[in-house]
């Protein structure tokens, strides 16, 4: 977590301690009792001997891993005015190993967005580091919140005068340090944004309402396409794989009254009922949910969802960024998965909020909204 700041040039930055403290807590615990174990005569203890080749190593082990993060830390620190970037690693406050970089080697400010993949599941991050051409890249913060990650890469943006290059949106954009709380409207004002309004298509998916000061579309929902058919085709085969394999032998083979009608219930609810919600979910998104957008000299606001709708509203002069960016499968929001490969979206950022919309639609029209939204947002 970033630190209190007490001097202007220096930044510093904490992991470790707090729920790491909590999670090593028992391991550490384990460990130590399995040392101490193996030093205690079973008749004490009232059980067989603990050998030493196995208790020791497998104390060491657990003991090892707890104290890491029981007792661990690690500590970032740029200081401007000395122009150095350093890495502490410590036990509590002592220092066991440091690594420094000097700042001069890097020329910008790299913010990225990363699937990362565990065991049962993947999530993705955003990453800032220190970067520059021919060296190592200096790994500052990681958040699975992008806005926290974009706050966090203007403050050292700022901070070092470097600029950001921002690839969260599948393509790079480059952000000066000395404009990131310019609106779209200022910086269009002083020549360093550009909007050209196309022809409009021959044919529009969405309905558009635009007079040259508001603009009001309605988006349909994509329709069917070839990643609902997958997600169709997995869940049904992995539905009718759990019936024929496991439901119908249990139930035909087995006296469902008391706890085995409990466990039949528990399993159908979690390998039925789950993916058939997130199916209805899928074909809710698909079919019925539509989009609302609504531009003005005021403000962007967009509405969608369904059964219930959430509407996101950003003031004009608050939208720091407009553009189009890549709606990946698995980065920017769960609904993705149905999409095969990528698709365009308009994404609005400010230093609240972020509002994407226009995903699912055709390359000429959404590039063509976008240019009518952008000509009223900087006018």
């Amino acid at each position: 977590m970033p630190l209190p700041v007490t001097n202007p040039n220096v930044w510093r930055h904490q992991a470790g301690g707090g729920c790491a403290s909590l999670f090593g807590l028992p391991f550490f615990l384990v460990g130590v009792g399995v040392i101490v174990l193996t030093f205690v005569p079973a008749d004490v203890h009232g059980g067989d001997d603990l050998p030493f080749y196995f208790g020791i190593p497998f104390g060491l082990i657990f003991a090892t891993v707890g104290g890491v993060f029981l007792f661990g830390r690690m500590e970032l620190m740029i200081d401007r005015s000395a122009g150095t970037a350093i890495r502490n690693w410590k036990l509590l406050s002592k220092t066991v190993k440091s690594q420094t970089s000097q700042l001069k080697e890097f020329d910008r400010i790299s913010l990225r967005s990363e699937i990362r993949k565990g065991k049962n599941s993947s999530y993705t991050v955003y990453p800032v580091r220190l970067a520059g051409e021919g060296v190592k890249n200096f790994d500052l913060t990681q958040s699975r919140d992008e806005n926290e990650a974009r706050k966090e890469a203007e403050v050292l943006s700022k901070l070092l005068s470097l600029p950001i290059h921002d690839e969260t949106a599948g393509s790079l954009r480059i952000r000066e340090s000395d404009s990131l709380d310019e609106s779209i409207k200022d910086k269009f004002a002083q020549g360093k944004e550009t909007n050209v309004i196309p022809d409009p298509p021959a044919k529009l998916k969405s309905r558009i309402n635009y007079d040259g000061s508001h603009l009001q579309v309605e988006i349909p929902p994509p329709g069917f396409n070839g990643g609902f058919l997958v997600a169709l085709i997995a869940i049904g085969a992995f539905e009718l794989i759990f019936i024929s394999a496991f439901a119908i032998p249990f139930l035909t083979q087995t006296d469902i009254s008391g706890p085995p009608l409990i466990f039949v219930a528990v399993f159908g609810l979690i390998f039925l009922g789950v993916p058939t919600l997130f199916l209805v979910g899928l074909i809710a998104h698909n079919f019925i949910a539509t989009q609302s957008v609504s531009v003005s000299s005021d403000s962007l606001q967009v509405s969608k969802g369904w059964p219930s709708r959430k509407t996101t509203k950003i003031p004009r002069n608050e939208i720091e960024e407009f553009y189009l960016g890549v709606k990946k499968p698995g980065t920017r929001n769960s609904k993705a998965i149905i999409t095969l490969g990528s698709s365009k979206e308009i994404v609005a950022v400010s230093d609240t909020a972020q509002i994407t919309f226009g995903g699912g639609l055709p390359k000429d029209e959404i590039t063509y909204l976008y240019a009518l939204a952008k000509g009223i947002l900087v006018s």
